[in-house]
């Protein structure tokens, strides 16, 4: 009798080890299936954009061009810092190079836009960088930069408060908007000057004045913003100056080709040519 009771204990033993291990094996069974079902929900691939992959290149190599066009003033000024001397170069492309990335630096904050928002972080940098090192070597008291230096100073400085105040002031979206219609009204005074400088080109049949590198490299920058901003980002601010811009360099290049660096009396001999020719005939 002890002994079938015994053996029954053993048996009963048996069946709950048993049965422990098989919960522990269904445990650990389910145990891993969630790991899986996890992995694959963290491991899934990410939504593909809707735009097509020629618009995303546009997009991503908008802000790499900025960057480039704003690198292009380093030899000038590294040459200017090697001399002591500015000659006659004006000041203007690079105040308004450190205050328009200044603002542009903003609106893309504003917006959450990455591609704006480093581009002309970077811009405003080298702007700066670029105005210290000609007032450096600047000589002083000079009135035609246009203007002073310190006046120059004092725009930037105001700009930058009053973008502070802005920011300080407004919602988020009602700020973006007040900075973006600022950046484009900056971007059309900032066309003027080239504007003014074709109408020289014309008049003296010369386009000595006009870089060419410089203006290639800034066809392909407002290129890529223009349809970076109207059909990927869908921005007026951005796609609008963009076209300004873009349409200045393309009339800029045509006046390159047409007259070339030749000067105008070059251009009165060969006139003078033909008409003696003409007369001839």
């Amino acid at each position: 009798m002890g002994r079938r009771i015994r053996a029954a204990v053993v048996a009963l033993a048996v069946l709950s080890s048993a049965s422990t291990s098989a919960a522990r094996r269904t445990a650990t069974k389910s145990i891993a299936v969630e790991r899986k079902a996890t992995t694959k929900t963290t491991t899934a691939p990410a939504i593909k954009s809707d735009h097509p992959r020629w618009l995303e290149a546009c997009n991503q190599l908008a802000p790499v061009t900025s960057v480039l066009c704003s690198l292009a003033p380093l030899p000038t000024i590294f040459e200017a810092s090697r001399t002591k001397s500015v000659g006659t170069l004006p000041l203007l492309p690079y105040s308004s190079m450190a205050a328009n990335g200044f603002i542009w630096a903003l609106y893309g904050w504003l917006t959450d836009s990455k591609p704006v928002l480093y581009a002309n972080v970077v811009g405003t940098l080298l702007g700066s960088y670029y105005f210290k090192e000609f007032r450096r070597v600047s000589p002083p008291g000079s009135s035609n930069l246009p203007g002073t230096i310190n006046q120059h100073l004092l725009a930037v400085t105001w700009i930058i408060f009053a973008n502070t105040f802005v920011l300080a002031n407004f919602s988020r979206s009602k700020a973006a908007e007040i900075v973006g219609k600022e950046g484009v009204l900056i971007y059309m005074i900032l066309f003027a000057s080239p504007l003014a400088a074709l109408k020289n080109v014309i008049a003296t049949k010369s386009a000595a004045s006009i870089p060419l590198p410089f203006t290639i490299a800034s066809t392909i920058n407002c290129s890529l913003w223009s349809v970076a901003g109207l059909l990927h980002m869908k921005d007026f601010y951005i796609y609008f100056p963009s076209m300004v811009g873009l349409l200045c360099a393309v009339v800029q290049i045509l006046l390159k080709g047409m007259y070339g660096d030749g000067g105008s009396a070059e251009y009165d001999a060969m006139q003078e040519m033909v008409e003696t020719h003409v007369r001839a005939a």
